[in-house]
């Protein structure tokens, strides 16, 4: 059993389900929906199934047998946050990683502010700490307003940064991808 090998899902017109977030599922997954008839093998990882009954290869990519309806609803989370606002502290510009974004509320919550897309930017931690609970002006007023994304907004800022993958079969169904795509074999 291969622990951590992913499967890329395709749609049935083999278009990923998802690029922002790319979405995978656990290799072995993969076989189970093979066997149950709910998608198919596209490409395989040169690497076989260890059992004594199958003559198979782990699958790398697979595609849905039934077409599955894309979801155009963007969930507010740390990594949308970081590729709608560039990968950027809102305030002072700094480079973030997607795991030092942190939450900015520009109304503070303290002062009526919710937790949605229009009233939230991605910060660094000394600019969050720094701003506590303070209004949007001065040096404290983003210097891009905040904005609800679309799935495509998205993903063609997710397109501006590099992307990491475990087999070169999945560049097949990236596209334009802009940044550099690093093949890291699995």
């Amino acid at each position: 059993m291969l622990i951590g090998l992913r499967t890329l899902v395709l749609n049935s017109n083999y278009m990923p389900i998802s690029l922002f977030p790319m979405h995978t599922i656990p290799s072995e997954d993969a076989v189970c929906r093979i066997f149950s008839g709910s998608c198919h093998p596209v490409f395989s990882y040169d690497r076989k199934i260890l059992t004594p009954n199958l003559d198979m290869n782990w699958p790398s990519v697979i595609a849905r047998t039934e077409m599955l309806k894309r979801r155009e609803n963007v969930k507010l989370r740390r990594e949308s946050l970081f590729y709608r606002d560039h990968g950027l502290c809102a305030y002072c510009e700094k480079p973030l990683t997607i795991n030092g974004v942190t939450y900015d509320h520009v109304h503070p919550k303290t002062h009526g502010g919710r937790h949605v897309w229009d009233n939230v930017v991605a910060a660094c931690i000394q600019c969050n700490l720094k701003k506590d609970n303070s209004l949007p002006k001065g040096e404290w007023k983003p210097r891009v307003k905040p904005y609800h994304p679309t799935y495509w907004q998205l993903l063609s800022q997710r397109k501006k940064f590099p992307i990491t993958i475990p087999d070169g079969s999945w560049t097949h169904f990236l596209g334009d991808w802009e940044a550099d795509i690093v093949i890291r074999k699995a």
